[in-house]
């Protein structure tokens, strides 16, 4: 079961102060732009300022025809709509139709919240280099990424796009969850789904070595069938994870 992002984003926010809403990730084809630029905004004023969105093109095409839109499509649907969310929210015209249109409220981010890409294949790579503020990539082997990261690097180098400023970050599963989650992570074009290991020194070398690679935020994916087991697990990574890494940081 998955709630609507918007609204469980929203909740999350009101109910807050310090976490940061990350949208892992939006399927940007499903949505209007204008709507979907309006409702992240509001979202961002009611958080104040808290909110990371990440995005992708999708890869269901049973969705997509449930949803009237076309799955060929999708790339430049999402391209277009990254365009349409960033110029309203920094002000700025984008094409005829805006012309004359009133956009409140802007977010509280300068220029916008940042634009995370999801997703692991060449083009993803590129549209990261030319759209986006960060880079979430699907599931893949070390080697792999840290390929990947060196030629997305390449590509900023090229667009004139300084790399301090660009985002890495990577989704690791639980051990206790990585075995149902493999063949969704292969169906939407990712490898093996990488998986936190149990014992806390291998689990924490994989943390290291995925910092040494570049990627400075890491969502990790816990087994959730239930409030209690989330919980439980949340605990557990705490004790397990957190607490030695604080403690190695010396913090």
């Amino acid at each position: 079961m998955w709630y609507d992002p918007l609204v469980l984003g929203t909740a999350i926010a009101l109910c807050t102060t310090k976490l940061r809403i990350v949208f892992n990730t939006l399927v940007l084809p499903y949505h209007h732009p204008i709507r979907l630029a309006k409702a992240i905004s509001s979202l961002d004023l009611f958080s104040g300022g808290r909110v990371t969105v990440g995005v992708g093109v999708g890869w269901m095409r049973e969705e997509f025809d449930a949803l009237g839109v076309p799955y060929r499509e999708r790339g430049s649907l999402t391209e277009k709509s990254i365009r349409v969310m960033r110029a309203l929210w920094t002000g700025k015209p984008f094409g005829p139709a805006s012309k004359g249109m009133v956009f409140e409220p802007r977010p509280v981010q300068v220029p916008h919240p940042p634009i995370w890409i999801g997703g692991g294949v060449r083009r993803t790579l590129e549209r990261a280099a030319e759209f986006g503020d960060g880079w979430h990539p699907l599931g893949k082997d070390l080697a792999t990424l840290e390929k990947d990261a060196g030629d997305l690097r390449l590509l900023l180098k090229r667009k004139g796009r300084s790399q301090d400023s660009f985002t890495l970050s990577y989704t690791l599963y639980d051990a206790g969850d990585a075995a149902r989650i493999g063949n969704h992570t292969r169906a939407i074009g990712g490898q093996e789904a990488t998986v936190l290991e149990a014992d806390p020194e291998a689990a924490i070398g994989l943390l290291n070595r995925l910092t040494e690679i570049g990627f400075s935020h890491i969502v990790i994916r816990l087994r959730s069938d239930s409030q209690t087991e989330l919980n439980e697990a949340m605990i557990r990574f705490a004790a397990r994870i957190m607490l030695p890494m604080s403690r190695q940081a010396g913090r």
